[in-house]
């Protein structure tokens, strides 16, 4: 299953790859209820600034295990700045990944674990509209991923803001598609009926495009 360093870096790279991706439907829905892809993205780089920050960049956390900059970097802004700001922070994140000694992700498995979901609810967001297929895990990163599930408390996982209750997964699931279920996700878009998501920019892009045309109209 590799290292811990070598799997932190995959998750990113695979993260990174799909907010690229999706640099032309931020406003999509993504997997996760009421997010849009670019909330995803904003979510991921909050979290990534907390941990990878304090294990990998030397930032000191405060109050509630919170990096000072976390506020800033997870300000409303368009949807068009979240790429960006996620891009600026992982190019400082694998710098220093590659740097720092093994024990230094002692403290990020949920955090690489993290990563690795989201990649795939940006994905998901895709796949709604007819543009691409799952995402599937690199094999290494999925057998380590299940090896956490397999030793999860269950109790712990389902916790508020954690995972929701498991999805029942379709017979001829993939390996990956298992996975998403065990975590509450719904593996196939057309498996389970769901109800409209309209796609919509997140509020902060639809503030800006507001501000933009009382702009033009001035």
């Amino acid at each position: 299953m590799g290292h811990a360093r070598d799997r932190y870096l995959q998750a990113l790279d695979l993260f990174s790859a799909e907010a690229r991706s999706s640099a032309d439907r931020l406003g999509l829905p993504s997997a996760c209820d009421e997010w849009s892809i670019a909330d995803v993205i904003r979510h991921t780089t909050g979290i990534q600034a907390e941990y990878g920050g304090s294990a990998l960049l030397g930032r000191a956390l405060g109050a509630n295990d919170v990096t000072a900059d976390h506020a800033s970097i997870t300000a409303p802004s368009t949807d068009w700045d979240s790429v960006t700001v996620w891009e600026q922070l992982a190019t400082q994140l694998r710098g220093a990944a590659h740097e720092a000694g093994e024990d230094s992700f002692r403290a990020l498995p949920l955090a690489t674990l993290d990563m690795a979901l989201h990649a795939w609810d940006i994905r998901w967001g895709a796949v709604r509209v007819g543009l691409a297929a799952n995402l599937e895990f690199p094999t290494q990163l999925l057998e380590w991923m299940e090896d956490y599930r397999d030793r999860a408390d269950e109790a712990a996982i389902r916790a508020p803001g954690i995972f929701g209750d498991p999805v029942e997964p379709p017979a001829d699931a993939t390996r990956s598609e298992r996975f998403a279920a065990w975590t509450g996700r719904h593996p196939r878009v057309s498996f389970v009926p769901l109800r409209d998501h309209p796609a919509t920019p997140s509020s902060a892009s639809a503030a800006s495009a507001t501000s933009a045309a009382e702009a033009a109209a001035g």
